[in-house]
């Protein structure tokens, strides 16, 4: 079984940053990242995508709607996301979302 994430990503976001050697041991370990800029044609596309999910996330989290938050992992076999308003993911929060 593949274990695949979504990431949604923009340069200049710190976080984005620190998420990096997070997302590279995984990579170690078998886990398959799709990155997309959120700033890119291709980026935004699957950004609107998922946004009903990010949003009702963002929502839940008593954050600001209608706008995307990096970085942000989704799962697209079942559709669930993490958003990372001001900090960089676990890396079990990353393998949990995977396995859900």
């Amino acid at each position: 079984m593949t274990k695949t994430l979504i990431e949604l990503w923009q340069t200049g976001c710190e976080e984005c940053e620190a998420a990096k050697p997070i997302v590279a041991e995984l990579s170690k370990e078998g886990f398959v990242f799709e990155r997309f800029d959120i700033e890119s044609s291709e980026g935004k596309k699957v950004w609107d995508e998922y946004f009903a999910e990010i949003d009702d996330f963002s929502k839940k989290q008593g954050q600001e709607t209608g706008y995307i938050y990096t970085p942000t992992f989704v799962n697209p076999k079942t559709r669930k996301v993490l958003v990372y308003f001001d900090r960089p993911p676990k890396k079990e929060e990353l393998i949990q979302l995977v396995e859900e």
